[in-house]
């Protein structure tokens, strides 16, 4: 589709493709800017339930207006292609960053830092991400995190794999399975402190290189995640402070009243 219009936007350059649709970077041609258009999957909203929650849902992002957040513009529909317009994003994703390497932990701090003051900023919204993950998290040139996808995946009910596993996880559930809190597995309520729990696991990753289960199999990364305690980071890297492995661990505490 790049060089096509939709709407009022060029789409300039694909750049990336997932659960959620494709997403391109664009040029809003009446403000003459660069925004990131993504395209739905075709038919994720024909039931007429699903598309007024996500046109809700748009409002409701809409209105998030905090510096680590990614600002949604505008939700539309065109020649049966639907797009969400959002500001575009320079830079890496944190995801890209931690390939070859963990994070020093001053780093890691200051993007936990941030991370944790825009999840704050939507909780008090009442909007909860579901799919906070590596892969969504943006770092600008300037070291500024930007959340991307706030609570898309919940209303598209997307499920992604990762690519340590070898199988597609439970279908029906939104998130990304070594990301995924004991309560979504357990297709229970959800709210702020799942955010909290996968944010645990994006700190355990930046800080340690690996998730803190790894199983090579869903079934099997499923009873890891459910039942058994995650390896204490500082075994992996001994170097990171007490302070901060407490932090980690409390975010992955299996009941939710406990992180």
């Amino acid at each position: 589709m790049t060089g096509q219009t939709i709407s009022h936007y060029r789409l300039l350059e694909k750049l990336g493709q997932g659960g959620m649709g494709v997403v391109y970077k664009a040029r809003d041609e009446r403000l003459h800017r660069d925004v990131a258009l993504k395209v739905l999957p075709h038919g994720a909203l024909d039931d007429e339930a699903i598309r007024k929650r996500f046109h809700q849902e748009a409002i409701a992002l809409a209105k998030l207006n905090h510096p680590n957040i990614e600002a949604v513009y505008e939700f539309g529909s065109e020649r049966g292609v639907d797009f969400l317009v959002t500001e575009f994003v320079p830079g890496t994703t944190v995801a890209e960053m931690i390939e070859e390497a963990p994070l020093s932990e001053e780093r890691a701090s200051q993007f936990a830092m941030q991370i944790a003051l825009a999840l704050e900023e939507a909780h008090e919204c009442g909007v909860v991400h579901c799919d906070l993950k590596p892969a969504n998290i943006m770092v600008t040139p300037k070291g500024q995190i930007k959340i991307l996808d706030f609570g898309l995946a919940r209303i598209l009910r997307v499920d992604e794999t990762d690519s340590t596993l070898t199988a597609t996880p439970l279908h029906g559930i939104a998130g990304t399975l070594p990301y995924m809190s004991p309560e979504q597995l357990n297709g229970e309520q959800i709210d702020e402190r799942t955010d909290i729990y996968a944010s645990g696991v994006v700190l355990y990753r930046m800080c340690a290189g690996r998730l803190p289960f790894e199983e090579k199999s869903a079934p099997a990364l499923v009873g890891q995640l459910l039942c058994a305690p995650p390896a204490p980071p500082r075994g992996i890297r001994p170097e990171l402070s007490a302070s901060l492995e407490r932090v980690i661990l409390q975010c992955l505490e299996k009941q939710p009243d406990r992180r």
